[in-house]
This record gives C-alpha cells, sequence and structure tokens, in this order.
C-alpha cells in the first residue's frame, strides 16, 4: 500500500512538473520574443459592426450603451446591436438607450430574441444573421473600452488570414477589495504571459469572449458560433486556427472591465471556463493533434491550453494524498529513492512563482510596489484557489465526462470604486448545495491533519495542511454568507 500511495504521488507530481515548465517556456517567450503584428492604414475603413450580448445586466446596460456609442469611429461605417436576453427590466432601460441613440442618427439596434436558445453563443449567431460588418467587434456589458479601440485594432488586420484581434483586459475594480485583487493575479499571468507567449512563438490563442474583434468571414468559416462547450469562444477559436486562421494578441491595447465582487460570482465565472475548457477538449484536441499544419510546438502548447483547468483535478488528488503520503513516507527506509524526487518536485513550485511573478509584475502600473505586494498577493491566490478546487475540478470532471449544465452568467454590478457599498444586489442569489457539504469535509480533513501534524512536529504538512484548510474554510463560510444574506 505504502508504495502504491507513493507510485501515485509520484504521477501526479510528474504532471504538474510537466505543466510548470510548459508554462515557464511561455514566459521566456513573453519575456525575450517580440510578440510583432504588421499592420497596414486603410484607404478606406472597413464597416465594423459591435456586439453587446447581455442578460439581465440592469447595474450596467445604460453606462455601456452611453460609453460604446463615444467610439472614436466614422458613424457612416459603425452599427451597434445590443444583443438582449433579458427578463428584467434591464430590456426597458436597454430599449430606452436605444430609442434615445436612434432619434441622434446612430445606428443602433434592439435586438431581443424569442429565447435564450445557444446562451451568450446563440445571441452572437443571431445578431450576426443580419450584421453588416465584415468585422465584428465584440463587448461583454461591464467592459469600457477606450474611445480608439476600433482605430487602433483595425490596422491589425493587415493580412487576409488575420481572424481575430484580442486586446488586453485590466480592471476598473482592481483594488476594491481582498477579492479582487486575488483575481488579477491568474488575469494578469493569463494575458501576459499565457497570451503573449503563445502568440510570439506562433501557438494558438485564445479569442477572450470580449474585448476583441472577428472578421466575419472568419466566423463563417470556421462553422460560427456553437453553443454545445460553455466556453464558445475557446471552441471558436480553436475551430478558426485549426482551418488556418491568423489571431493576433495585441497586449498595449487596453480594454477596462469590472471583476466580480463577490466570492460566489467569481466562483461560478471559474466553474464555467474551467469546465467549458474540458468541454473544448472532448471537442478539439483530436482535430488539433490530426492536422499537420501546425508546428509539433503549436500542437504541445495548444494541447496545453486546452487541458489548463485540468490542474484542479491534480490540486484535489494532492490534498486527499497529503496525509497518506506523510504516513508512507515515514515507513520508509532514509535512503529510499522517493526521497530523490523531493527536490525535483519542489522546483515546480518555484517555476510557478517564476510564471506568476513575470505576469503580474509586468502588468503593475508600478512596478516597484508590484514587487514587494506580489509575494503575500500570491500566496493569498493558491490559498483560495486550493479552496476552489473541489468545485473546479467537478466542473472538469463534467466536462469530460459530457455532462451539460446552463450558462450561468457573472453578474456585476456598476462598482468600480473602493469599498463602494452594493454589491449584494438582486443579482445574488446564493443555494446551499450538496458540494457545500463536500468542502466541508475536506475542511475538517485539514484541521484534522494540522491536529495531527502538530503532535508530530511535521511542519512542512502543518504548513501545507493549514493552506488548505484556511481556503476551504473562506469558500465555505462565504457561500453560507451569501446565501443568507441575499435572501
Amino acid at each position: 500500500m505504502t508504495y502504491f500511495v507513493l507510485t501515485i504521488y509520484v504521477i501526479i507530481s510528474t504532471l504538474l512538473l510537466i505543466y510548470s515548465l510548459v508554462e515557464f517556456m511561455l514566459l521566456l517567450n513573453f519575456l525575450f520574443r517580440k510578440n510583432v503584428h504588421p499592420t497596414k492604414e486603410w484607404k478606406e475603413l472597413p464597416h465594423v459592426t459591435i456586439q453587446l450580448p447581455m442578460y439581465n445586466e440592469s447595474y450596467v446596460v445604460e453606462r455601456l450603451i452611453d460609453h460604446i456609442v463615444t467610439l472614436n469611429y466614422p458613424k457612416d461605417k459603425l452599427e451597434i446591436q445590443v444583443l438582449d436576453d433579458s427578463t428584467d427590466d434591464t430590456i426597458e432601460k436597454a430599449k430606452a438607450k436605444v430609442k434615445f441613440y436612434q432619434k441622434q442618427g446612430i445606428d443602433i439596434q434592439y435586438i431581443q430574441r424569442e429565447n435564450r436558445v445557444g446562451f451568450k453563443a446563440g445571441a452572437l449567431d443571431y445578431g450576426l444573421n443580419s450584421a453588416k460588418g465584415e468585422f465584428v467587434a465584440i463587448f461583454d456589458a461591464d467592459f469600457l473600452p477606450d474611445v480608439n479601440f476600433l482605430k487602433d485594432a483595425m490596422p491589425f488586420f493587415s493580412h487576409e488570414k488575420v481572424g481575430v484581434v484580442q486586446s488586453r483586459w485590466t480592471y476598473l475594480n482592481e483594488n476594491y477589495s481582498f477579492l479582487t485583487r486575488l483575481q488579477t493575479v491568474i488575469l494578469n499571468t493569463h494575458f501576459s504571459v499565457e497570451q503573449g507567449g503563445r502568440n510570439a512563438s506562433g501557438a494558438y490563442i485564445n479569442f477572450n469572449g470580449t474585448a476583441g474583434i472577428w472578421r466575419k468571414s472568419c466566423i463563417a468559416d470556421a462553422g460560427g458560433w456553437q453553443a454545445d462547450t460553455l466556453t464558445e469562444d475557446l471552441d471558436l477559436s480553436f475551430r478558426a486556427q485549426i482551418k488556418g486562421w491568423k489571431f493576433a494578441y495585441v497586449r498595449e491595447i487596453e480594454s477596462p472591465s469590472e471583476l466580480p465582487v463577490t466570492l460566489p460570482a467569481y466562483r461560478a465565472q471559474q466553474f464555467r471556463w474551467s469546465k467549458g475548457a474540458a468541454e473544448c477538449v472532448r471537442k478539439n484536441v483530436s482535430a488539433l493533434i490530426k492536422d499537420n499544419r501546425p508546428s509539433a510546438w503549436a500542437k504541445l502548447i495548444g494541447s496545453f491550453h486546452l487541458l489548463n483547468s485540468s490542474v484542479y483535478l491534480i490540486v484535489v488528488l494532492f490534498i486527499l494524498l497529503s496525509f497518506p503520503v506523510s504516513m508512507a513516507v515515514n515507513d520508509l527506509p532514509k535512503n529510499s529513492w522517493i526521497f530523490y524526487l523531493f527536490p525535483v518536485f519542489l522546483s515546480t513550485n518555484f517555476l510557478l512563482l517564476l510564471v506568476f511573478a513575470g505576469g503580474n509584475i509586468s502588468s503593475a502600473k508600478n512596478k516597484l510596489l508590484g514587487v514587494i505586494a506580489f509575494p503575500f498577493i500570491f500566496i493569498s491566490f493558491l490559498i483560495v484557489n486550493m479552496g476552489m478546487s473541489v468545485y473546479m475540478a467537478l466542473g472538469v470532471m463534467e466536462g469530460y465526462l459530457g455532462k451539460k449544465s446552463e450558462f450561468v452568467r457573472t453578474p456585476k454590478f456598476n462598482i468600480t470604486a473602493q469599498k463602494t457599498k452594493g454589491e449584494r444586489k438582486k443579482y445574488n442569489r446564493i443555494q446551499i448545495t450538496p458540494l457545500l457539504l463536500i468542502e466541508s469535509l475536506f475542511l475538517a480533513y485539514g484541521i484534522f491533519q494540522i491536529v495531527y501534524h502538530i503532535g508530530t512536529q511535521n511542519m512542512p504538512m502543518i504548513i501545507f495542511s493549514a493552506a488548505f484548510t484556511i481556503g476551504f474554510a473562506y469558500n465555505v463560510f462565504a457561500t453560507i454568507y451569501y446565501s443568507v444574506t441575499s435572501k
């Protein structure tokens, strides 16, 4: 039994080490390879359609429309589609805004479907049927792109095979709370190391669902928007690139957005992304591997890209095996082979630290402050995400098994100022589910380990147990809190 437990530990540690090495390679590409995309000046700017998909966005819909109509682009070359699947007062607010701007001569349309079939993918596809533009820009309801967004992005469609130009997200409420600050850790890493490193090295990247522009013919050639995954953006991105289309990630173009301000909203968003990525593995990884056009590097990085969310399965296994492994190690002779592997696996943590540090410090407006704050923020991020690991792993398993679920939107509340009150509003409807019991059992498991390892004076295990215990405690009690206060 001892060697069985250790063998499983070695396997998952090796997988995590490989994942860390791939991420580190992306960091090197991000730092040392220029992400250069040719540009051209249009003799005559093309017609662009802006799509604004929304569902029950009462708090931000008016802000969004008011902002989008100010974009600096020839009015005779611009069409705005408000794609509203709402069921609340968002409908009245959106209709009033559209009517107001139509009277001012702006080409803006309010489009509402009879049903919400296909969720966001269905809405985008529905609007595309009547879109006038050769290019389609998409903005979620919480985004406020720079007034020159279109003029800055369009020159990157220099080649007819460039199908997408994706901008970098920034955050209107980054310093609102501890939680919003933590979210920037993973997002900054994605929009620097991952997107920048992949694009600079010729690997596939993804359209991030918003704050980007598609060539309309690219969407059609790739098979259009499809709703059989929860991440329709990742799905279409891979289908398009497998068809030979090129994507341009332009880090210099920033698109301010609003981060989720409650833990349940953040968990729901991450669950959707994790499960959707697993669904895209089922749907696209085979075609990626069989395609002869991408390089071996592009296939490797593309495969890991799709598999990224599976790291939560590894985290859960680490937590479950932590106590059995600590017991097994005690039974081994001091010269056992396993002790020689521990330093190798420990390097995983160092590699990931470098990856996240590179992504976040490079994105910090104040570099010195970024260096000072990063260790605390990074450790807190790891703790909170260990506490989310069971929920995320459940989503990944559902994705791989083909279990379908509803597209759950991430509520936004037009909260941009630090410590503004009011985040617990009408879109918070948190229910306590059986998952809470499972997470509570992991919490109890952590408490048991802390007590046990204090008795044996095993400091490394005390630290690890305390980390995931705090993470699960934060997730469990936050879920209970919002289930009570939102009623």
